[in-house]
């Protein structure tokens, strides 16, 4: 039961909009001669929600068949409810000549935002778009620009300061990360990246994941250093199960292993979710069936050794990508396997190509000088 209540003061007078027996009725919610103060009545089966609207105080001796009239016609639709609720003849409570009162207009506002809305719905049902709302997307959305964020005027100025020859000593310090000028050179073009950059850009995966932990763009990750995967190979799983003693890999959804073969670093990731094991390589190779291999029997024992309970990997998948950005040199792997890693980090494809490495290279000197990494594109 719904009730709306019109003041008279001293006097009100409401009217309820009652649904029964899938009928909806409008009447007067008093069947007296005169109006009644409002009462707020409920029962098990009943609720009522009732509005005041003021109205002058004239007509005290209104009879009762002056009093809005019984809608009999039960209303078939919310549409034909608004219409009856605007054909009510209110104009006998005021005088001709008395500005009706804001809280009348609001009412009539109110009907009118309604019946528009209902008129904007029902057109778009007859729309060709309504079937295909991707297509009516296409045609709305707004261009959104992909690619590598170009350093700022004060950024390129620092970044030159650092790469400055010859400087010595220590650049920055992050947690158990350290780099030196000695270090940052590496970075300069068409430079091999040693451990410490990639250890260090490593740190600060983790610390933007762990600082964004609540988001949804950012998906829990570990990542280990590059020296886990050539330890793992060449001393065995008893070397480095120490190494995760205080991080439950298996919370994570991604785990993110720079890895140098033959002097070349790829990336090795490992989806937790989609029981995926896969091996980001900037030059397309095809061999490294073995390392999967090698990271599959890890975790194996490594669940064995935390959870105390073995782990069937039989139904997961070993995946080398192919159709990923690919170098065309022989010195920017350790730059891709980094950028690959950052991509991953936040669930960003991969919209970077050979031609953006001196632009990537110079953002992470920026990113290792701040210890924190900075907006690499224009979606982040």
């Amino acid at each position: 039961m719904y009730q709306r209540t019109f003041d008279f003061p001293p006097k009100r007078l409401s009217f309820q909009l009652s649904h029964s027996n899938n009928t909806t009725t409008l009447f007067p919610s008093s069947q007296s001669s005169t109006c009644k103060p409002e009462s707020s009545t409920s029962s098990s089966s009943t609720t009522s929600h009732n509005k005041q609207l003021d109205l002058p105080d004239t007509n005290k001796n209104r009879s009762p068949q002056t009093s809005p009239t019984n809608v009999s016609q039960a209303p078939t639709s919310l549409d034909d409810l608004l219409g009856q609720l605007e054909a009510l003849d209110l104009s006998d409570f005021s005088p001709r000549n008395v500005e009706p009162s804001p809280t009348f207009k609001l009412r009539n506002q109110i009907i009118e935002t309604k019946r528009a809305a209902f008129q904007v719905r029902d057109t778009l049902d007859d729309t060709q778009y309504f079937g295909d709302i991707g297509a009516l997307y296409d045609r709305i959305a707004i261009p959104i620009p992909k690619g590598v964020l170009a350093l700022t005027d004060d950024e390129n100025r620092l970044v030159d300061s650092i790469l400055r020859k010859p400087q010595h000593g220590m650049v920055s310090q992050f947690k158990t990360a350290v780099v030196e000028f000695k270090d940052m050179y590496k970075l300069y073009p068409e430079t091999w990246l040693n451990d410490e950059i990639i250890n260090f850009y490593m740190v600060l995966l983790m610390d933007r994941a762990a600082t964004n932990s609540n988001s949804n763009i950012f998906p829990a990750i570990h990542c280990f250093n590059t020296f886990f995967c050539s330890t793992l190979r060449e001393q065995g799983y008893d070397k480095v199960k120490r190494w995760t003693k205080k991080v439950d890999i298996f919370a994570k959804d991604l785990l993110l292993i720079p890895i140098n073969q033959s002097y070349h670093w790829t990336l090795g990731v490992i989806d937790l979710k989609k029981k995926q094991v896969s091996i980001y390589d900037s030059m397309n190779g095809k061999h490294h069936s073995g390392v999967i291999k090698l990271l599959l029997k890890y975790l194996e024992l490594e669940h064995l050794d935390k959870k105390k309970t073995p782990l069937d990997t039989s139904d997961w998948q070993g995946i080398m990508p192919s159709s990923i950005p690919q170098q065309n040199n022989s010195s920017d792997c350790g730059v891709f396997a980094c950028t690959f890693a950052e991509r991953l980090a936040r669930n960003q494809s991969f919209d970077f190509s050979q031609n953006d490495m001196v632009s990537i290279r110079r953002r992470m000197v920026l990113d290792i000088k701040q210890k924190k990494l900075s907006t690499w594109s224009p979606l982040t």
